[in-house]
């Protein structure tokens, strides 16, 4: 896949490191055959282990019930830790838990508050009083672990957990075009999620995995055998109205397909849904008037730490909501909002977290990809 520009957010990202070519119907590595909510096993679900008290063991709940637990592994590292010396899975198989000398690491659950003004903290708990545990770079990275589990694969639908629906209806030009194998131009405009924050290849970690953009453009070639290229335009800690005043720049590359994603940074900021609404139709209309085939994807975004003071829940929805109001002919929803919002029922925020307060870690970033994947079936 040929790769285009990437935001200031993420400089390790504007280096490209050479990737094999994929060929139809081939699986992309760093993403499982099937998106978890329509498999039996669970691939590299994050995992972060917090000591609740002091005459507990540190635990990570699952998202599913476990069956079999064939990898766990420390993604930073590589390290594959063992049954029984890293970890034992909790009876009734809803959690792993850490027994003494694990090598897994863990943190205590008040060294997430720090003190106003500590190392590796931000502003601020909503309780107006502690901060909250923060890093970008790696930090959460080494502190995670990732695990590959069986389960009934009954769970999340009898829930009820969101699960995207197909869009070739609202996306026709471009289905056909993948579906006959033709060249296909992807576009990306966003906020600091979109730029790669904090993907392990954009913050120079193994597994090197990338954003979510380009996963999409990957599996969309392996999937289909298109040529796609792909160009990101996002940069860190913009919101709506920034998309509008560079949306020019997206329009001139006459892209077949623009996912377009922000939401985070307006809901920290507190902008009224109707505005939001306005600066998204605005994008679209811009791109649309250099190229009336243009087809969109409208990315919902996933949800904020909901103990920062800065997340807004009801914004987030409030979005979401105006995004659907816009499906219609060459323009789709890719609703992480519900899926984020489904998950945290059941996970805890610092197992889907980069930094701690609003950007995904791997295991977010394959979330992201595989619900727009599921659009494009």
């Amino acid at each position: 896949m040929k790769r285009g520009i990437w935001g200031l957010a993420c400089a390790a990202c504007a280096v490209f490191l050479p990737t094999g070519s994929a060929r139809a119907g081939e699986p992309v590595s760093f993403l499982p055959a099937k998106p978890f909510w329509a498999d039996t096993t669970m691939s590299g679900e994050g995992l972060f282990f917090v000591q609740t008290k002091p005459d507990e063991r540190p635990r990570a709940p699952l998202l599913f019930k476990a069956f079999k637990i064939p990898r766990v592994v420390q993604p930073s590292t590589g390290t594959v830790m063992e049954p029984g010396r890293d970890y034992a899975l909790e009876p009734g198989g809803e959690a792993l838990v850490l027994p003494e000398g694990s090598r897994i690491p863990f943190m205590k659950r008040e060294d997430l508050y720090p003190k106003p003004g500590a190392a590796k903290s931000i502003k601020q708990h909503r309780n107006g009083k502690s901060y909250l545990f923060f890093g970008e770079g790696h930090m959460f990275h080494d502190l995670q672990v990732e695990v590959t589990y069986t389960h009934s694969g009954k769970e999340w639908s009898e829930r009820g957990g969101y699960v995207p629906a197909a869009a070739s209806e609202q996306l026709p030009k471009t289905m056909d075009k993948l579906r006959h194998g033709r060249p296909l131009a992807l576009a990306l405009l966003g906020d600091s999620i979109s730029a790669g924050g904090n993907a392990s290849k954009c913050i120079g970690a193994k597994p090197h995995m990338p954003a979510y953009g380009e996963l999409v453009g990957e599996a969309l070639e392996a999937r289909y055998g298109s040529k796609v290229t792909f160009k990101n335009f996002s940069v860190g800690g913009k919101a709506s109205g920034w998309g509008v005043s560079v949306i020019d720049k997206v329009a001139a590359e006459k892209p077949d397909l623009v996912m377009l994603a922000f939401g985070m940074n307006d809901a920290s900021g507190r902008l009224g849904p109707e505005k939001y609404a306005a600066n998204m139709k605005r994008q679209v209309e811009a791109v649309r008037r250099v190229n009336p085939d243009a087809e969109f994807i409208l990315v919902a975004t996933m949800t904020g730490n909901p103990e920062w003071c800065h997340t807004s829940m009801q914004h987030y929805v409030d979005y979401r909501d105006e995004l659907k109001r816009m499906i219609g002919p060459g323009v789709a929803v890719a609703d992480l909002t519900s899926l984020w919002t489904d998950l945290l029922k059941r996970k805890r925020f610092h197992d889907l977290t980069g930094n701690g307060v609003n950007h995904p870690n791997d295991f977010g970033h394959r979330l992201y990809a595989q619900v727009i994947l599921a659009l494009l079936q």
